[in-house]
């Protein structure tokens, strides 16, 4: 019985120990996509009538690129957050019966 929750031990801290700094960084990329999404929105917005149709595409694409890799960091993001959550459950895990 000892021998298997040193097992879980061991494997929840390493686990953990990936996934804080990957939690970190996939949170920050996010972020850090989510809020050039926001302001090449407003740029957009701003501009819609102004602009040629050439520049109107190309900054339609640089919002699709930001859509896309909000997405796909915020994916990660979350998945680094769900595997964090298990390895606190496997390190928390009382064997104890009562």
């Amino acid at each position: 019985m000892k021998l298997k929750k040193t097992i879980r031990l061991i494997f929840g801290t390493a686990a953990l120990t990936i996934t804080l700094p990957s939690f970190a960084l996939f949170t920050y990329h996010t972020l850090l996509d989510w809020y050039l999404l926001d302001n090449v929105t407003q740029e957009i917005m701003k501009n819609k009538d102004k602009v040629s149709e050439k520049e109107m595409n190309y900054l339609l694409s640089r919002e699709l690129s930001h859509r896309i890799n909000v997405a796909a960091t915020g994916t990660w993001t979350l998945m680094t957050a769900i595997i964090g959550l298990q390895a606190v459950s496997l390190i928390t895990k009382n064997d104890d019966k009562n």
